[in-house]
């Protein structure tokens, strides 16, 4: 619907968008038909759509794919949209909060499912981790969310917009970004443009390491300090028990330079670290 037909709508239900859920609702009919042209569904495809607001994607959506899960936490928005929906037989309504949905029980409908979603910055990032943790049960994420989060995304090292959640992504996902959605394509109207951004899961990780778990504790330490030289966050109060000379061991054994910066290392550079230290090959300080 376009922004008359969403404010009449909204008049005859005294609806108001919360601002603490993020809503800015999608009004631009032009960008509506650019993502269904990249959501990339099939008759046989299980959807669920975080946030269906007033269903301005939901109906195309439903009418490409076997079933759609349209998950509302807006209680209002629910009871507005429960008989239009309910219309439409191959949409089922999920007054919930999309955080509190467990992603693996949609296993028993469909072995992989597609995830939909225009995601709130705020929630963002738990959003993501919720895909990833559920990857087993899903085949691919198409997310509209902040351009700016996006390029974090999507960021190669020596970025400065590379960090802990670029290797994150990139180590479970083959990341793509699509175009951008100016601001002015939703109502209300946002402080900034948007972006169209889809994940593939991958079959297995972009690359192998002995421990994962290790890894990404090594990643996310290094870039609690990302403008000094990757040692120093490393060594920084004995983290892993590992003591300032025993990474030196390390980064000797691993073959990286511990004079690089963590937004400098690549997925790889980062494994080979973890991997040094998962087979006990620290000296010199290591516990």
């Amino acid at each position: 619907m376009d922004l008359s037909e969403l404010k009449a709508l909204w008049k005859e239900h005294d609806f108001r968008p919360i601002k603490r859920f993020g809503q800015n609702f999608l009004i631009d009919r032009n960008v509506r038909d650019n993502i269904l042209k990249r959501v990339t569904i099939d008759a046989n495809d299980v959807v669920v759509e975080i946030g269906p607001g007033f269903g301005v994607m939901s109906f195309d959506i439903a009418d490409m794919c076997k079933k759609l899960y349209a998950v509302e936490k807006d209680k209002k928005i629910c009871a507005i949209m429960k008989p239009l929906f309910r219309a439409k037989k191959n949409i089922s309504l999920i007054s919930k909060d999309i955080l509190e949905i467990d992603l693996a029980g949609f296993r028993e409908i469909s072995e992989k499912i597609i995830v939909y979603g225009n995601i709130p910055y705020n929630i963002t990032t738990p959003i993501i981790q919720n895909i990833i943790d559920n990857r087993a049960c899903v085949k691919r994420a198409v997310l509209v969310m902040q351009d700016e989060y996006a390029g974090r995304l999507t960021a190669h090292p020596g970025s400065k917009d590379y960090g802990s959640i670029s290797c994150y992504v990139q180590f479970y996902t083959r990341v793509k970004k699509f175009f951008r959605i100016g601001k002015n394509s939703f109502y209300p109207t946002p402080k900034v443009d948007s972006r169209l951004l889809s994940m593939e899961i991958l079959p297995e990780p972009s690359i192998k390491v002995r421990d994962e778990h290790l890894m990404f504790r090594i990643i996310r330490q290094a870039f609690s300090q990302r403008r000094k030289k990757v040692l120093n966050p490393l060594s920084h109060d004995m983290f892993l028990d590992i003591a300032r000379v025993g990474w030196g061991g390390v980064f000797e054994a691993s073959g990286v330079d511990p004079a690089l910066r963590a937004e400098d290392l690549p997925l790889t550079d980062y494994a080979k670290i973890s991997d040094v230290i998962s087979a006990g090959g620290v000296t010199g300080g290591g516990e």
